[in-house]
């Protein structure tokens, strides 16, 4: 039998680093609809043409890659992660969590904390992993340097860049 390496997390919790199925991270972050550019009538030419600059088209990319981004850190936390022993007994870090959702400053609304997936997820996500953890499950995964950015960009809080800035540069410059 093949014996697994255990790491130690940067938070000092033991587990074991898996690869995360590419597909997997494939299909889910496939199901984050692309937004669509408006459509404006361009005088000159007399024809509706789309605005890829519109405002708020711009704002909806970035909230589909931030969409992205979070999509593909809970793949590498669910499926990158296994934890050693079992999740600690809730008791013992769920309150500080909910003392932080009391104060506008975490929202666990989203998760069933009674769902034993649920809660090995937010263990997970909120206190065992830390973003150089996150590029321990990548590194292992094969994934793509584009696709490990914007889940870093997710996890640490970025601001997603704006995509158009940098090639209307190139085109002009």
């Amino acid at each position: 039998m093949k014996t697994e390496s255990v790491t130690t997390l940067s938070t000092g919790v033991k587990a074991i680093i898996r690869p995360v199925p590419t597909y997997l991270v494939d299909k889910m972050v496939g199901e984050i609809e692309e937004p669509k550019p408006p459509k404006q009538f361009n005088e000159k030419k007399q024809r509706e043409e789309e605005n890829p600059f519109d405002p708020a088209y711009l704002e909806a990319i970035d909230e589909a890659n931030r969409q992205k981004g979070l999509v593909t850190m809970e793949a590498m936390i669910m499926w990158g992660i296994e934890l050693v022993d079992d999740v600690p007994d809730p008791e013992e870090w769920l309150p500080k969590l909910e003392w932080m959702a009391k104060r506008s400053a975490l929202n666990l609304e989203e998760y069933d904390l009674d769902d034993p997936l649920d809660l090995e997820f937010v263990y997970k996500a909120l206190i065992a992993t830390s973003g150089v953890d996150l590029m321990m499950v990548t590194m292992k995964s094969g994934m793509q340097n584009e696709e490990v950015e914007l889940a870093m960009r997710g996890f640490r809080g970025d601001e997603e860049p704006d995509a158009d800035t940098s090639s209307e540069s190139e085109v002009q410059g």
